[in-house]
């Protein structure tokens, strides 16, 4: 990309659903989360920017030495909090951030390019639709920058979707719209891809 785009992953929450940190949980021979953060790095995405909270000494340890690590203390008022903290990351020559959630292992380079490459092309907010259903990863283009860093309590980036142009790219794929809230939940996102 000739265009520099951060990642931001957003992995400061306390799993309360699940009752364990499920950033740790296995995922084809790595972690949940390592897997989120091997599709941003392949995905062509620099920085990546990787915000822990919760459970932030058990998963710091284990997570690969490329990416910047920032930990968010008030990671318990809203995931608000940990997008600023990996705005606050970004140097003045990112064009634009694509926010990716820590508990989405599935979600592949293709999908995360796909959504960055019509972004750059149109400038304004992209958010993956998947059979009319919103989904994540979502990219933030620089303009967007400021407002959403004022966002607060536990709102993300969709606060700020109605005062920005806002592009929609549609996809077919059902299992890219899954994330993983509870233990049924990890145990479908494994079904879909064969996994045991």
């Amino acid at each position: 990309m000739s265009n520099q785009v951060a990642g931001i992953v957003l992995a400061a929450g306390g799993s309360s659903r699940f009752g364990s940190p499920k950033q740790l949980l296995p995922w084809r021979g790595t972690s949940v989360l390592d897997s989120v953060i091997n599709t941003a790095f392949e995905t062509g995405l620099a920085p990546v920017i990787v915000v822990i909270g919760a459970y932030a000494d058990q998963i710091e340890p284990v997570l690969p030495q490329e990416c910047v690590v920032v930990r968010n203390d008030a990671w318990s008022e809203g995931q608000s909090t940990s997008i600023r903290i990996g705005l606050a990351q970004l140097s003045k020559d990112i064009d634009g951030v694509l926010i990716l959630l820590g508990d989405q292992p599935q979600v592949n380079p293709h999908f995360c390019s796909s959504i960055v490459q019509k972004g750059l092309e149109c400038g304004k907010i992209t958010i993956p639709y998947v059979n009319d259903r919103r989904a994540n990863p979502v990219f933030f283009p620089k303009q967007t920058f400021t407002r959403l860093g004022q966002v607060a309590g536990d709102q993300g980036g969709r606060a700020i979707f109605s005062e920005f142009q806002v592009e929609h790219l549609p996809w077919l794929d059902d299992c890219m719209a899954l994330d993983i809230d509870t233990p049924e939940d990890y145990e479908h996102l494994k079904a879909c891809y064969g996994l045991p």
